[in-house]
């Protein structure tokens, strides 16, 4: 993903403490057969195999009504600390990085994301779709979390 000088890109951050250790957290983010229980909006995968770097897989999503297919690959990839996956929906691009954190007894997972546009007429709805990315972290997030906690129960 290429950064804009114009002001055609957005960056968003959340994070979520998970009750489990990071190694399952780590499981849950890169096993494609887990994507389903903490991404509510997807629809299909290609695939249902384990990530690695330089992975691809193709994903068909839900998103506030309108279905979006999109090509993923896997960009970064640190057993159990790091992974990051880069898209492009059509005018939009889209870069997510996690980070996982242990504690103790749980794991910090942070998610940053970076949206960008080579589309002009996307600038005027960069702060929209930065509240609307917001939730969708908010709620990947949560859904993640209570997919993991509910193994360990």
């Amino acid at each position: 993903m290429h950064k804009h000088k114009d002001g055609r890109q957005v960056t968003v951050s959340t994070k979520i403490t998970i009750n489990a250790p990071r190694e399952l957290v780590f499981e849950y983010l890169t096993n494609l057969k887990y994507y389903y229980l903490w991404n509510p909006q997807i629809q299909r995968i290609s695939s249902k195999e384990r990530l690695r770097l330089g992975s691809t897989f193709e994903t068909e999503s839900l998103v506030m009504g309108t279905k979006i297919k999109a090509t993923n690959v896997v960009t970064g990839f640190v057993l159990p600390k790091a992974f990051g996956l880069e898209n492009s929906l059509g005018v939009v691009a889209y870069q997510a990085k996690f980070r996982l954190n242990q504690r103790a007894h749980s794991t910090e997972v942070k998610l940053t994301t970076k949206l960008s546009t080579d589309s002009k007429v996307f600038v005027f709805t960069l702060p929209i779709m930065k509240k609307l990315a917001l939730r969708e972290l908010r709620t990947d997030l949560q859904a993640l979390k209570i997919a993991v906690e509910d193994r360990l129960e």
